[in-house]
This record gives C-alpha cells, sequence and structure tokens, in this order.
C-alpha cells in the first residue's frame, strides 16, 4: 500500500492544477478589473497616436474600464511591439497595430525581439486608412494613364517619388505600384513623410505616397493634387480620386489597416471580450475617423489573423525583391 506522504505527492499537484482550472474562468468573467495600457508604438501628436487615443476613449467606455494610451517610439513602432511581445497574456497590455511593425519590419531586420505571427494573439481591426499617391507642380499629367504614357516615353527616369523611409509604407507603395505599371521611378527617402510635402510642393521631387490622414491637410490647401487611392474603394473624403483599380492597375491596391494586439497566449474568453468591445466602440469612433481620412473597419479575431498573416507573406516577398532585407 503507498503510505500518506507518496499519496500526497501525486495528490497535491493534481489538486493545485484543478484549482487553477477551476478559477480560470472566474478570472475571465471578470475582466477587465482594472485599467487596460494601450501601447501605441509612435510618439505623440502624429497620426497614429490621435487614432490610438480615439480607440482609447471609446473603448473604455465600451469595456467599462479605463483605457490608458502609453507611447513607446522608435525603430518604426517595433520598440513599442517588442515591449508588447513580452508583457504578461492576461488582456491589461494591448498593442495598436498596423503592418509596418508587424508584415513589413520583421521582414527587414531578421533580429527584431518578437516573430509577428507567434508572438501576438491578433483581436482585431477597427479602421482602414487609405494610401495616397499626390503630385506636385512638377507633374503636368492629370491622370495615370497619362502619367505611365509619360514615365514610358519623355520622361523616362526622371520621375522621383518621395517616402517616409526605406522600408515604409510609402516606400513599398511606391514599388508596387511600378511593378503594376512596368514604369520606373527613383525613390527619394526622407526621415518622415512630413520632411518630403515640402519638396514635392515646390516640385523637386515627383509625387509622393502616404496615408491619407497624413496628406489630407495638403491637399485640401491645394499644395499637392491627388492622383490615385490605393484602396479598394474611393475615400468619401476625396470621392473624385479613381482607386488604383479603376484606373486599371488592380494589382497596386493595398490594405492599411490599424487594430490591436496582445501577446501570444491571451484566453479566448479575454480574447472575445475585448472583440466584442472593439465592434461596439466603432460607431463613436466613426465620425472622428472620418475627418482624419479613415474608415470603420472590423474584423473578429480569426478574421484579423488570417488578414495579417497573408499581408506578413506578402509585404515579406516584396521585401526580399525590393532588395531591403537586412543581414
Amino acid at each position: 500500500m503507498l503510505n500518506k506522504s507518496v499519496i500526497k505527492k501525486f495528490v497535491a499537484p493534481l489538486v493545485a492544477v484543478s484549482l487553477a482550472v477551476g478559477l480560470s474562468p472566474a478570472r475571465a468573467d471578470d475582466f477587465p478589473s482594472r485599467p487596460i495600457k494601450l501601447v501605441v508604438p509612435y510618439g505623440t501628436g502624429g497620426v497614429s497616436d490621435t487614432v490610438g487615443r480615439i480607440l482609447a476613449q471609446t473603448l473604455a467606455q465600451s469595456i467599462g474600464q479605463p483605457v490608458v494610451v502609453e507611447n513607446r517610439g522608435g525603430g518604426g513602432g517595433t520598440i513599442g511591439a517588442g515591449v508588447v511581445a513580452k508583457s504578461p497574456a492576461d488582456g491589461y497590455t494591448l498593442l495598436l497595430t498596423s503592418p509596418p511593425m508587424v508584415a513589413v519590419a520583421p521582414a527587414i531586420i531578421p533580429t527584431l525581439p518578437y516573430n509577428s505571427g507567434n508572438d501576438f494573439t491578433a483581436i482585431g481591426t477597427f479602421t482602414v486608412t487609405p494610401n495616397i499617391m499626390v503630385v506636385g507642380s512638377g507633374v503636368s499629367a492629370k491622370n495615370m494613364k497619362e502619367l505611365v504614357d509619360f514615365a514610358k516615353g519623355p520622361g523616362k527616369d526622371t520621375l522621383t517619388f518621395a517616402s517616409a523611409g526605406p522600408g515604409s509604407t510609402g516606400h513599398l507603395s511606391g514599388q508596387i505600384l511600378q511593378n503594376s505599371t512596368g514604369i520606373s521611378m527613383q525613390h527619394i527617402p526622407y526621415k518622415s513623410s512630413g520632411q518630403a510635402f515640402p519638396d514635392v510642393i515646390a516640385g523637386r521631387v515627383s509625387m509622393v505616397f502616404d496615408s491619407l490622414p497624413s496628406t489630407i491637410s495638403h491637399i485640401r490647401a491645394g499644395n499637392v493634387r491627388p492622383m490615385l487611392v490605393m484602396s479598394e474603394k474611393r475615400s468619401p473624403l476625396l470621392p473624385e480620386v479613381p482607386t488604383a483599380a479603376e484606373a486599371g492597375f488592380g494589382a497596386a491596391t493595398m490594405t492599411f489597416w490599424m487594430g490591436i494586439e496582445g501577446p501570444a497566449g491571451m484566453p479566448p474568453a479575454v480574447v472575445n471580450k475585448i472583440s466584442a468591445a472593439l465592434k461596439a466602440s466603432i460607431p463613436a469612433m466613426r465620425e472622428q475617423l472620418a475627418n482624419l481620412g479613415a474608415e470603420p473597419f472590423f474584423t473578429t479575431p480569426a478574421e484579423f489573423k488570417a488578414m495579417r498573416d497573408a499581408d506578413i507573406g506578402r509585404y515579406g516577398k516584396l521585401v526580399v525583391e525590393m532588395g531591403l532585407r537586412q543581414q
């Protein structure tokens, strides 16, 4: 027969596991019982910061706890992403996420401290912002057909495009358009798209690719002329500007989403609770997002994961083709 000490040795761990399993649903039911931190992986004052604060305000109302924005800028969003990847997977630390940090940067920098496909829990998207191509005073073409004809004729090797730097969404947008149209343009990288606009406005650079929220003020002031939106449908703010598909270059369509993720291993009950609160928040965000040139775009955790993983593959391939991967 087994003595009492042996029985205790085997039974005690089983009791502990049973108690832990029994308590897990209670903890999920109680979530959230304290404020949630939303890591915005960029500095204050930019479009991402503005969008993050809109999200935090409305999500707090839906989920019943304060959502506190913490700006962790640097590394094109990768520093903040790395912080979240290493945080406890309890739902109290979330990441404002977008393609640059989870799909583009990992393809360029193999030494990042996180793996986008394995180290995050996809929760959902809430908005999409079209990437847009605008031209300055040095471009006489009125539409994409005229621009392509110019680039393949007398304007060959004279067109330039600006972006926020190598590997930025603007850089990739320019390359995607070149691949789609068969034209060639010289890339002029800047430290930020904001630094590029003066040269585009003055005609020293032909065009710039950027998100609509970052560009709309220049368009409204008449400083630059919108030529193309690289989204699936036209923007309500610029209903007269065609999409890439309408211009005959459907392969140049690019969906720039923003969403929230958490560390890998989050309990499904917690993920579903945040997802439901995110969905409930969208009507309250609609008008504020529209003022920025963004539109509501909700996806479930499963839909978001599928889209994110597809973008990781797509942009990863493009980065290799462009020779941007660091050694």
